[in-house]
């Protein structure tokens, strides 16, 4: 049974993971519902989860806590500081093998890399990072974040060390600790049993924690006696001491000795994360050193002077607007503390300030629940976008220019589809949409540039630079994904190709590209990353294009907004008769495509060779001999046709019970989504972003593997049709739904422009030139190298020319010989015959 999983401290008598946990299941309950959770922590889970009806796992247990990694949705690691190397010796080692008990910098380290291994989308939620003391551990903190489909931390401390340890700060969303959304529990009774009912005011709780060697600890414990005393004799109130951590770190090991010397009350029972926050809200004040003392008396509405031992304790001050109240443990001035205290207690418009701050972080934190709603339901995370406002003006003052390659209309795909489509249904929002290929263009009409497909970059490398080079902003329809697969093994020129009646096709890896195909190759990926680096906003039809666009050419994800493919609605009402009446035909398995190597239509042909099912092809060839190469291996029950009108598309889909597309990538692909919206059962390749897309409503195939297509393909041949693809797409996947998306990305791409500085505009021009520079050098190189290439080429085949004349009249000279010498004795063997004599 799918579920959540939730990887975290938890479970180990640490009230502030316990109360991340707490305030992680309010989210995620709030948030999806009833849906099935498992938490795997440590003994005393029970009671945390019980109330959100989560299941409790241990970690002890491997075979349980793996099958539920295995079957999980999405394994989320989180909250709390996990990443951190600080009070352990850290090494790879640790890693590899079986470390202590929570030594959670490898433990989760081991627990993203098992997901990753199964395929479970990996989140980390909320976490805290650092201290990071050694490169071992920063490349293990690295290494886990690699493995995650979505990055929260908890303040922008983490955010930055993470950034340090190579991981992009564009991955990065900045949230809030889940525990300050704890509410405070009825704890009336608790408080009485401290025995300080009727004690001076004000009441201030203290919490210390165990730090350092002996010697400091010793100190710590002395001026924790001094501060409680302190509490009563200056401030004329009552000290109360609040333990956090029963085991290993006891704070009572500390907190005994204090409230011994001081005659100070000591919390001695175990409280929950709400009794906490409602004991604490009996307060007036808090003096804290573990961080959650302080967020747990934020979420209380009580003001606190923190103790830091740690930057992220002087972090969360600040983000509570109490940044002036931080005291270094390092050299605790007990004068300074007081101060700090009275300044508080005598600040009558604090609780309001409080009280705006914990919303502010309530909703900050909520952002990580958000993003779990976004990958449950299709693995498309929301960016982080600047701080920028997007540009207010309506649709119908924004003028867009869409600038297309020039043989979009004797070559039609995917691109132009999207940029025809996507005109019309802004058109209907009002936005002035021009489409031109001409060069030099006309940009003094528009406000925005929107270039398409980075698949092909010649023509949106020079479309952005031409942008850049008017001063104006550019929306970047990506239209990409990574092609090295396609070109090793895509090509049937390298295959096995045996007679049909012997065999089937069997895919073969290319040999390596000669010299000059590699540096063409190089050269394409210059141009990406310099359109890129021009750019203003990028459109990618899926958030995991994005993502290898980010890995790959340093896309800013920041400045990102999915559009997502989409579908007319002329294919959701469908009718399969006009069809079924012209050919005779229903029920059939369907590919609609252009036949071509990366479509992989032969393999296709191949897996069904024999099945008896009905094949329909429909598309152009590009080029004729690949399809000719397709008949020769189709059988009887295999029809060709070329590409058709939309409408009769549509009937087609209507018509057939399956469409298959087992190509090399697929971004889903335009005609997926359209069988899927005309009721076929979907057979897709495994590459690309079609499961961000169909989830697991579809059939999988792997576009290397004849058998792996042909059982996608039965299995959904002999599976009853279903609704619910048809519905997803019908609810995501709609142009009209596509173009304010756009106009989304147009908004952003003009304010991002307008909000830039003279010095960001210049810095901008020179990135883009020096972009434009260094491609062409490359270029210029690459024509050098490709011209001596060309001549060594030449110059050999001059000399091979040579030799082949020189053999050939070899050859020729000593066949003519003998021909002559054979004609003679021929000729005078007639010419005797004749009387002739010599």
């Amino acid at each position: 049974m799918s579920h959540l999983l939730i990887c975290g401290a938890a479970g180990y008598t640490n009230i502030g993971d316990d109360a991340i946990l707490w305030g992680m299941l309010t989210q995620l309950r709030g948030a999806l519902g009833s849906r099935p959770i498992k938490v795997a922590g440590g003994a005393d889970l029970e009671p945390l989860t019980r109330p959100f009806d989560a299941i409790p796992l241990s970690y002890q247990d491997k075979p349980e806590l793996a099958r539920a990694i295995e079957e999980a949705d999405l394994v989320i690691l989180g909250g709390g500081g996990l990443l951190y190397d600080i009070g352990y010796e850290a090494g790879l080692h640790r890693f590899l093998g079986e470390p202590p008990d929570r030594h959670w910098l490898y433990e989760m380290a081991r627990i993203a890399a098992g997901a990753s291994a199964a395929g479970r989308p990996v989140m980390l939620y909320g976490i805290g990072v650092g201290p990071l003391l050694t490169e071992t551990a920063r490349q293990v903190a690295k290494f886990t974040c690699d493995q995650a489909r979505a990055i929260t931390v908890r303040d922008e401390g983490s955010a930055d060390l993470l950034a340090e340890c190579g991981v992009a700060r564009s991955r990065v969303h900045v949230a809030a600790d889940p525990a300050i959304l704890v509410e405070a529990g009825n704890s009336s009774s608790l408080v009485a049993q401290l025995g300080i009912t009727g004690a001076p005011r004000p009441w201030v709780a203290i919490n210390l924690r165990p730090w350092g060697d002996a010697d400091q600890g010793q100190r710590l414990v002395a001026q924790g006696m001094s501060l409680a005393r302190a509490v009563r004799e200056q401030l004329g109130g009552t000290a109360v001491l609040l333990p956090l951590q029963r085991a290993p770190d006891d704070d009572m090991r500390m907190l005994q000795p204090i409230a011994d010397a001081a005659s100070a009350a000591v919390m001695q029972k175990p409280l929950s994360p709400p009794d906490t926050v409602g004991v604490l809200a009996q307060f007036d004040l808090v003096i804290g050193m573990r961080l959650h003392a302080l967020v747990l008396a934020l979420a209380a509405g009580k003001p606190f002077v923190a103790l830091s031992y740690d930057p992220k304790v002087g972090e969360f001050a600040r983000r509570a607007g109490l940044g002036e109240h931080v005291h270094p443990i390092a050299g605790l001035e007990l004068g300074a503390i007081i101060r700090s205290c009275q300044v508080l207690l005598q600040d009558t418009a604090l609780p309001a300030r409080l009280q705006a701050k914990r919303q502010e972080l309530r909703e900050q934190a909520n952002l990580s629940a958000a993003i779990v709603s976004d990958l449950l339901s299709g693995g498309q995370v929301g960016a982080r976008r600047p701080a920028v406002t997007p540009d207010p003006r309506p649709a119908g003052r924004i003028r867009a220019l869409m600038r297309i390659r020039p043989d979009h209309r004797e070559r039609p795909g995917g691109d132009t589809v999207q940029m025809s489509q996507t005109r019309r249904c802004l058109e209907r929002l009002g936005v002035k949409v021009e489409v031109s290929s001409d060069e030099p263009p006309d940009l003094s009409a528009c406000d925005v540039v929107h270039a398409f497909n980075l698949g092909r970059p010649e023509e949106p490398y020079r479309h952005c630079l031409q942008a850049l080079e008017a001063g104006k902003p550019v929306a970047l329809s990506t239209v990409y994904w990574d092609f090295s697969e396609f070109w090793e093994w895509g090509d049937p020129d390298y295959w096995d190709l045996p007679p049909p009646e012997h065999g089937l096709p069997t895919p073969r890896p290319a040999p390596l590209p000669d010299p000059i195909e590699m540096r063409r190759r190089a050269r394409l990926d210059e141009q990406r990353r310099a359109a890129i680096a021009c750019a203003t906003v990028y459109l990618p039809n899926g958030q995991g294009e994005a993502d290898l666009l980010h890995q790959t050419y340093g896309m800013d994800l920041s400045r990102t907004v999915v559009v997502t493919n989409a579908v007319d609605d002329i294919f959701f009402s469908a009718r399969p008769e006009p069809f079924v009446e012209k050919h005779c035909l229903r029920d059939f398995v369907l590919c609609a495509a252009r036949v071509e190597k990366r479509k992989n239509q032969l393999s296709l042909v191949a897996a069904l060779r024999g099945t008896g099912i009905p094949l329909v092809i429909i598309g152009q060839p590009n080029p004729a001999e690949y399809r000719d190469l397709c008949r020769r291996y189709a059988d009887g029950n295999v029809l060709f046709l070329d590409a058709l009108p939309q409408e009769e598309l549509a009937s087609a889909y209507a018509a057939a019970k399956v469409h298959a597309l087992p190509g090399w990538f697929e971004t889903p692909g335009l005609s997926t989504l359209e069988a899927a919206a005309a009721g076929c059962n979907i057979v897709t390749t495994d590459r690309g972003t079609a499961r961000e897309y169909l989830s697991d409503l579809v059939w999988y195939c792997d576009p290397r593997d004849v058998e792996s297509i042909r059982s996608a393909v039965l299995a959904a041949y002999e599976a009853p049709r279903s609704d619910r693809l048809r519905e997803l797409v019908r609810e995501r996947h709609t142009w009209p739904r596509a173009a304010e998306s756009t106009l989304e990305g147009y908004r952003l791409a003009l304010a991002l422009h307008a909000g830039r500085d003279d010095r960001a505009r210049c810095q901008e021009e020179l990135n883009a030139l020096r972009a434009q520079t260094d491609f062409l050098a490359k270029l210029a190189a690459d024509r050098g190298y490709e011209a001596e290439q060309m001549r060594a080429w030449g110059r050999a085949a001059d000399a091979e020319l040579k030799r082949l004349q020189v053999e050939f009249q070899r050859v020729t000279s000593r066949r003519m010989h003998r021909w002559s010498s054979a004609v003679a004795r021929a000729g005078w063997g007639v010419l005797r015959a004749l009387g002739v004599k010599r």
